[in-house]
């Protein structure tokens, strides 16, 4: 296998600046299993493969400056469809998204996926600092190929070897679609912006699109709770706090209380926090006990963290914050003083200001320096802001299906709602319905879902088909939770390849069917501790959400309608 890939590479070697390096070729049996050793993001090993070759190369762009140098992975499987899917990675991660992948090959996608141009594990940012200034240009190409040049490096070197390598009998490929989630959706959305032939479909969920603003948002709620604000001066304005988890418990139960009836519907599910703009504290409020309390502190910031981080005399909004029901996530970016004065500020520290010492006691700006210093250094040109750019994708017939989870503590669902309303007021599309967008772009909202899978502890439905959905049912026993693998490795358990509970599915019955099937509605899934249907509900396309019919067991989605 590795001297037929070696002879079909033999066809691009050299060209326009391009070499590609073949790694390894490994012959996968049906019921198979893969792991690439050495991936510091994704070790893990995954089964139930259907038969297939998975081929790893490197390939090395001399032409394009700083010179880009990006490992690129593909599933080619024995059943195939004539359709590839390009799959996103995670966070910061420098390590192919082998696991990811493997969803693809199940519906009979050729699937690929890069390692972004470096090697590390996903909160690792360092690798964006240069050592010294004559190696700078080395740590500007690793940031690029993050930013972008590394997806759009892979789609291209895929198409070539994938068409190559199923040969005449088959033809090239029919459609090209895009999967991913967080990172994975701004590489997506940054793609279809560089280059709209790319893809005829992507999934594109709760996308970090706009890095160089979330970042810095970030480590703006760090500063206050390190420092206690202030911007600059140097001087300590109040002790040092931290929203730990058991505190969030207890501010995540009381605002459930408060909000879960918004939707008029008491569920165990906040399905409306827009409706749900005012949360009293006072109830939870007090020094000394936090078993059953938050902090005044904590309070304080919490009320920044629901807010938008807003700069300047104009009071410009730079980035939005978390919604009503999140809370239960926050712990991961303020849970504890390690991550606050590491990872919260490894941003800045690495990639904006290239110091590894750089403190950020007394060194922190007010909010409209940092953001437009942010700006103004923009790291690896990643941000997916270019909106006008998505009228080459809607012209070329391209359809986007984008999701976020309300309860997402992550990355602010607000954020994909800002990105849906500025693209369309870069494309003049101002029907107050939005049809003309729904033409091409469906949006939806998952309430009760944290960040691209699995819900807080009130188990909304959160399993439709997402991207990495399927895959984190399989890893289950590598996040130490003491629960078994489960599920069969792609789409959704019971509904294998359904439209009706398969976002993926659906999304290339819209574009391969043509406009007479769009995606109005999918039906996501909870599932009990012993995985069994807990329950199921509508997920419907903004702006319509689910409503409860006012009959019927709220836990099934027969019960619910979109309006």
């Amino acid at each position: 296998m590795l001297a037929l890939l070696c002879l079909l590479l033999l066809l691009f070697k050299g060209q326009c600046g391009v070499s590609i390096t073949p790694l390894a070729a490994v012959s996968v049996p049906k019921n198979g299993t893969f792991a690439e050793e050495g991936n510091k993001s994704y070790p893990q090993r995954i089964d139930l493969l259907p038969a297939l070759c998975a081929v790893t190369l490197r390939v090395t762009n001399t032409s394009s400056q700083p010179v880009s140098t990006f490992k690129v992975g593909l599933f080619l499987p024995e059943v195939y469809t004539k359709r590839l899917l390009t799959v996103g990675s995670g966070s910061f991660s420098g390590g192919i998204n082998w696991p990811g992948m493997a969803e693809g090959v199940h519906y009979g996608f050729a699937t690929i996926s890069s390692d972004n141009g470096h090697d590390s594990a996903m909160a690792d940012l360092s690798w964006g600092l240069s050592s010294s200034q004559d190696r700078k240009g080395e740590a500007d190409g690793r940031l690029l190929d993050w930013g972008y040049r590394a997806v759009h490096g892979s789609v291209v070197i895929g198409r070539l070897i994938t068409d190559k390598y199923y040969g005449p009998a088959y033809g090239k490929i029919l459609y090209s679609y895009f999967s991913g989630c967080s990172t994975g959706g701004r590489q997506g959305l940054r793609e279809a912006q560089y280059d709209a032939a790319s893809f005829d479909g992507m999934l594109i969920g709760a996308p970090a699109w706009d890095t160089k603003h979330l970042m810095p948002w970030i480590s703006s709620v760090a500063y206050e709770l390190l420092w206690g604000g202030g911007g600059g001066n140097g001087e300590r304005r109040r002790e040092e706090e931290v929203l730990d988890a058991r505190a969030m418990g207890v501010l995540a139960a009381e605002v459930q209380r408060q909000c879960d009836a918004a939707d008029g519907v008491v569920d165990g599910v906040i399905s409306a926090p827009d409706l749900c703009q005012q949360v009293d504290l006072r109830g939870i409020t007090c020094e000394g006990d936090p078993g059953r309390c938050i902090s005044p502190r904590q309070a304080e910031v919490v009320m920044q963290i629901w807010g938008d981080w807003k700069v300047g005399k104009g009071n410009t909004t730079v980035y939005h914050g978390f919604s009503k029901g999140s809370e239960d996530q926050w712990a991961v970016y303020f849970g504890d003083k390690g991550t606050l004065r590491g990872f919260d500020f490894d941003y800045w520290r690495f990639w904006v200001m290239n110091q590894t010492d750089w403190d950020w006691r007394g060194n922190w700006g007010d909010g409209e320096s940092v953001a437009r210093e942010s700006e103004r250094v923009n790291p690896g040109q990643a941000t997916a802001d270019d909106f006008e750019r998505m009228e080459g994708f809607k012209r070329k017939g391209g359809k986007i299906v984008m999701y976020h989870g309300l309860s997402d503590g992550i990355l602010s669902p607000r954020s994909s709602m800002f990105f849906y309303n500025q693209m369309r007021a870069a494309l003049n599309e101002k029907d107050v319905e939005g049809k003309d967008t729904r033409g091409w772009f469906r949006y939806f909202e998952v309430p009760g879902m944290q960040h691209c899978w699995f819900s807080n502890r009130y188990n909304a439905p959160w399993h439709f088909g997402g991207s990495g959905q399927a895959t984190q049912l399989r890893l289950l026993p590598y996040l130490g939770v003491g629960l078994p693998a489960l599920g069969d490795g792609w789409s959704v358990p019971g509904h294998l390849g359904d439209a009706e509970y398969d976002a993926l599915v659906a999304l290339v019955r819209w574009v391969e069917g043509g406009d007479d099937k769009p995606v109005e509605r999918v039906v996501a899934t909870a599932y009990d501790a012993g995985f069994k249907v807990y329950r199921t509900r509508p997920l419907c396309a903004w702006p319509e959400r689910a409503v409860y019919r006012g009959a019927g067991d709220v836990n099934d989605a027969s019960s619910w309608e979109c309006a």
